[in-house]
């Protein structure tokens, strides 16, 4: 199966100063889910890797920019692994769940 790896990504604190550390952490959370997924016989895709995107880009690409990159992929999955919640989360599952796609909540629901 081709599984999107959905969880939150920007951190919903008030100290930016932690912000990217808490960040990465989630991006290194999704990239660890992906590994296991390889690991399981199943391809991930990952949409926390746009966070290196986001390290580069001169101008900022706002939030829209994102939610349309993960609407585009997402079309192509087979399933969504829910690995926490977030506003982008929710829009996700919204979009998985119209699509029809299975949803995992665990790691250990994956076959």
């Amino acid at each position: 199966m081709k599984i999107y790896v959905a969880g939150p990504y920007t951190p919903t604190i008030r100290d930016s100063h932690d912000v990217p550390r808490l960040a990465h952490r989630n991006v290194l959370r999704a990239i660890r889910a992906g590994i296991r997924i390889i690991e399981m016989g199943h391809i991930p895709f990952i949409p926390h890797l746009t966070h290196f995107i986001h390290l580069e880009t001169k101008r900022p690409l706002p939030p829209e920019f994102y939610y349309e990159y993960d609407r585009t992929w997402l079309q192509y999955c087979d399933a969504l692994l829910c690995l926490g919640d977030s506003k982008g989360v929710k829009k996700e599952l919204q979009w998985a769940k119209k699509r029809k796609l299975k949803i995992f909540y665990s790691m250990q629901q994956i076959p």
